[in-house]
């Protein structure tokens, strides 16, 4: 039998997917032949990107790229906005998605440890921890995605939770969390698949914005510290670890990094 990619004629929905990994994973993913739906903060953006996508796929019907805009840090409504979006995304739950990437986050929050407050301290987990929660309660439901060893829900966590820099205690507690909310959702969600990729120092535009403030001889050095093979990752580069985990069907519970080595690299040129 010939091989058959799987990603082909699926339905693909990418949390954060205006910017930076969760644009390159929608890029990715209609090159593959998938239907996909991206989701950003605001609609202006999303529609920009949508048209974007669509640009660079003349070929592919227009209908096959859509996305919608969903607030993630409003806590207090979070849960209706995301059954409102899964509910525009699938039509009423007649066109479900196979698989959902979440990529999505804001600034992140670095309080020192001296100075945290309880609200410092936890409002990273908003979007982080609780978007993706909120959604595992509505896959749950089975009204939005089928029920199979088939059907995805890739989380993003990062290496820095595992190699925590000085004063990341706080955004490695995060990242941390969203490691234990996978392996808990892929034994609850069962058959659906849960996984979280960690990246590692992915050029995305928001890391753009730390190499603009440094010299030449500090991006050198982060080069060196973050990677074995002294360079920053791409996004289409760590795009294909989303990927392999929405084909390969026993993939299940794991933590996969793309990060150029970089658990295996010290963090002392790094504070």
């Amino acid at each position: 039998m010939a091989h058959v990619d799987r990603l082909a004629n699926t339905h693909v929905l990418v949390f954060g997917g205006t910017s930076g990994i969760g644009y390159a994973i929608a890029n990715m993913a209609l090159h593959y032949g998938a239907r996909v739906t991206i989701s950003g903060s605001g609609q202006a953006k999303v529609d920009t990107k949508v048209e974007k996508l669509r640009s660079l796929y003349p070929n592919t019907p227009a209908s096959n790229v859509a996305g919608f805009a969903a607030d993630l840090l409003d806590k207090e409504n979070l849960e209706k906005n995301l059954k409102s979006l899964l509910d525009q995304v699938t039509n009423g739950g007649k066109n479900k998605v196979d698989h959902i990437a979440f990529t999505a986050g804001d600034q992140l929050s670095l309080p020192k440890v001296q100075e945290v407050t309880i609200e410092t301290a936890l409002h990273g987990f908003t979007v982080r921890f609780l978007a993706p929660a909120i959604i595992a309660k509505l896959l749950s439901t089975g009204a939005y995605m089928p029920v199979s060893a088939n059907s995805s829900f890739t989380l993003t966590g990062g290496t820095n939770t595992h190699r925590p820099m000085p004063n990341w205690t706080f955004a490695a507690a995060i990242g941390a969390s969203v490691e234990g909310l996978t392996r808990g959702l892929a034994v609850d969600l069962k058959p659906i698949r849960v996984n979280v990729v960690l990246p590692g120092a992915i050029h995305t535009e928001l890391f753009q914005g730390l190499l603009d403030v440094s010299t030449p001889e500090k991006i050198a050095g982060l080069k060196k510290g973050f990677s074995l093979l002294d360079a920053f990752g791409q996004p289409e580069d760590i795009a294909e670890a989303y990927a392999w985990i929405m084909r390969d069907r026993f993939a299940n519970g794991g933590l996969v990094t793309s990060d150029g080595g970089r658990l295996l690299v010290g963090t002392e040129s790094l504070g």
